[in-house]
């Protein structure tokens, strides 16, 4: 209060609650203590504190009066003109050098920010020399502290800022010696921008267009692009960069579509990752081969009582076992000690569950674990071990456990062949395919649920109703008698009901609730599942291969080998604008379809005059077709057809008065019939309409 009353406008800046406001109380009085006991680490923390209170745009004309309300509480508490002085003084010298460092970290651009004004803020940047052009939008450093500009503006929420900072960077500009593009800055200063801009919707598409680069020209229906997508692929550290998977993050489909996106996946894929992924699938193949050859195949034909044939499927049987089922528990196991280690949990209920069990296909590799655990357990083979006919599955010592291990089988057996559909990542389409079931199936579920609802009300409506019709005289077998009518498999005639006419109303009333309508509905949401889906689908298939790629990349044994890969694409090499027009490093170069992109002007601005990079770059101005904060008004076409369109109506008007004055005239009602006055009548109204749309415009 002491503080409101020495510098009233100090509350537009303290907005926060009471408790907020004791507790930056108390830490500014920690603060003059600390300063004593660690000067040098208080010295840091005050101009990291500087240069924040720089972003929340703080006038330096507070501290005086904040450092005076401070010295009067603490005067009204104690009489101990020591503990005053060194109050007053540690206080004093804090409050200077906070002052210090926001006058210092207080730029153009931050400034710019603070207001939120594109405009503003591409005034400041004009002011940049163009080789520290990025290094004003990227740096702010006092000391040995230092903010971004960008990373501010973001956490901030002013994205208007932070979307003409991006533009900015990703512009590719030239003189007649080099080319000025910041997007190695932008990487160097901020390695994880991606997932930065991954939490800000549409930021994300800014940044992957600013990395394309398309030709104007075009040759036989194609068109040079470049793909600046160096930073995609690898880290600082030559490492398999993190972008990648902050957009597989993200599920979204659309992201995942953008030719940038596309270009580093699809290249990952073909280079490196599709070998690995088969080499690291076929065991599993040629697992189900076996566990197919010693369950379903052999077992099942004409030779399962062959000698030849039982020794082949116990050693089948004993190949699964050795190498599926504890390759397939020791992986488990690792995975949830290391998920356990990292504290990598989802918490249900208070129970700490590893997170990538969420994962449906490492949720069922554990499964399948387990049901060959339960398999290898009642292996009949195994209680036959003693048996004279050994190798043999049929002795007395496996007849209780025939029937168990056949049920383990078949949901192992299930499970292993839905686990192959990981393989339909090799191809788009079907990946789609797949993903579009999956999707649906919860639609099912639903009805399914619904389904489950109706056929137990009904049921047991029906059981207590007095009737003579056995199938329906308790609650489970009228629920199968009910469903089987919905499905249509019901062997009795509704004929068998017409003693009962209630029961035959009751059942009359389930058709139409479970057959008209539940059924009507799931083919109605199916249909609007799968249209969204379908719109999406090649976007679902890329981010599961997206999954796949980063899952891959992520192993430390494939280091070496995906730096060797790096190396053969040449992301050092400058890349050609166009023939001859040797321009920069960091990209991939394609030919794409003319069609892909419309292009209508040169990427690259161009500036004439001297090339030093200390000068600055002609200014651009804020585009006359957007407001401040940077969106698109009504563009040059538009207005252009709504001014063509005025003038039709003028014509149109004026063409429609001059005939009813023409007739008005010779039938003489009083109106002058001259053209000398048709035609001043016809003018004025002109005239008055142009000036009323002029007042309009």
């Amino acid at each position: 209060s002491k503080f409101f009353a020495l510098a009233p406008a100090g509350q537009d800046y303290f907005k926060q609650s009471s408790t907020r406001l004791h507790y930056i109380a108390a830490k500014v009085i920690q603060m003059t203590l600390d300063i004593m006991q660690d000067p040098w680490t208080v010295v840091q923390e005050i101009s990291a504190l500087g240069l924040r209170h720089v972003g929340y745009g703080i006038p330096t004309e507070l501290f005086g009066p904040f450092v005076t309300a401070c010295i009067q509480v603490i005067s009204s508490v104690t009489q101990d003109e020591t503990a005053l002085e060194a109050f007053r003084w540690s206080l004093g010298l804090i409050s200077k050098m906070l002052v210090e460092t926001i006058n210092e970290g207080s730029t153009i651009v931050m400034k710019a920010i603070n207001v939120n004004s594109k405009r503003m803020l591409k005034k400041a940047i004009s002011c940049a020399p163009r080789g520290k052009r990025a290094q004003w939008l990227l740096l702010v450093q006092v000391g040995t502290q230092s903010i971004s500009p960008l990373k501010w503006s973001l956490e901030s929420g002013v994205l208007a800022a932070a979307k003409t900072i991006i533009a900015d960077l990703l512009t590719i500009r030239a003189d007649r010696e080099r080319y000025y593009y910041g997007m190695e800055d932008l990487f160097t200063r901020h390695p994880d921008v991606v997932e930065l801009l991954c939490n800000e919707g549409q930021l994300i598409y800014d940044l992957l267009d600013g990395l394309v680069w398309r030709s104007r020209t075009t040759t036989e229906g194609m068109r040079r692009a470049n793909y600046y997508v160096k930073y995609l692929l690898i880290d600082k550290e030559g490492r398999f960069a993190k972008g990648l998977h902050a957009i597989a993050q993200t599920k979204d489909p659309k992201v995942m579509q953008h030719p940038a996106v596309n270009l580093v996946s699809d290249t990952l894929w073909t280079g490196i990752v599709r070998w690995q992924f088969i080499v690291a699938k076929a065991w599993f193949v040629l697992s189900l081969g076996a566990f197919m050859t010693g369950q379903a195949l052999l077992p099942k034909s004409r030779w399962k009582f062959d000698f030849w044939a039982r020794c082949i499927i116990f050693a089948v049987r004993v190949f699964v076992y050795l190498t599926t089922m504890l390759r397939l528990l020791a992986t488990s196991m690792r995975d949830i000690v290391q998920a356990y280690r990292r504290r990598d949990l989802t918490w249900f209920r208070g129970i700490g569950v590893p997170t990538f069990l969420l994962d449906a296909y490492q949720a069922g590799t554990m499964f399948l674990g387990i049901l060959l655990l339960i398999m290898c357990a009642f292996e009949p083979y195994f209680y036959c071990a003693s048996s004279p006919d050994f190798p043999t599955e049929e002795c007395p010592e496996s007849a209780d456990t025939i029937w168990m291990y056949s049920m383990w089988t078949m949901w192992a057996m299930l499970t292993h062949w839905l686990l192959m559909m990981e393989l339909s990542v090799f191809s788009t389409g079907l990946s789609s395919f797949v993903l579009v079931c999956v999707y649906v199936m919860s639609e099912i579920f639903r009805f399914f649920v619904a389904l489950i609802f109706v056929l137990f009300t009904f049921a047991s409506a029906i059981t207590v109703l007095e009737h003579t019709y056995t199938d329906m005289q308790q609650v489970l077998p009228t629920v199968v008698a009910l469903f089987a009518i919905t499905v249509r498999i019901f062997e009795d005639d509704y004929r068998d009901f017409q003693e009962d006419d209630m029961l035959l109303l009751m059942v009359f009333l389930f058709l139409v609730a479970s057959a008209i309508l539940l059924l009507n509905v799931l083919i109605a949401q199916l249909n609007c599942s799968y249209v969204y889906v379908y719109q999406n689908m090649v976007g679902f298939a890329r981010l599961k291969r997206a999954e796949v790629i980063c899952q891959t990349l992520s192993e430390d044994a494939l280091a070496a080998k995906y730096s060797r890969f790096v190396d053969t694409l040449g992301l050092d090499n400058r890349l050609e604008f166009n023939q001859g027009d040797v321009g920069l490093a960091g990209g991939l170069a394609i030919e794409e379809s003319a069609s892909v992109q419309q292009v209508n002007s040169d990427p690259i601005i161009r500036f004439g005059g001297s090339c030093s990079a200390e000068m600055q770059w002609p200014e651009e101005g804020l585009d006359e077709d957007e407001d401040e904060e940077g969106n698109e008004s009504m563009n040059r076409f538009e207005r252009l057809e709504r001014l063509v369109e005025k003038a039709m109506k003028k014509l149109v008007s004026a063409k429609a008065t001059g005939k009813g004055r023409v007739k008005n005239g010779s039938s003489g009602m009083g109106s002058s019939s001259g053209p000398s006055g048709l035609s001043t009548d016809v003018s004025g109204q002109s005239g008055n309409e142009h000036n009323s749309e002029s007042g309009e415009d």
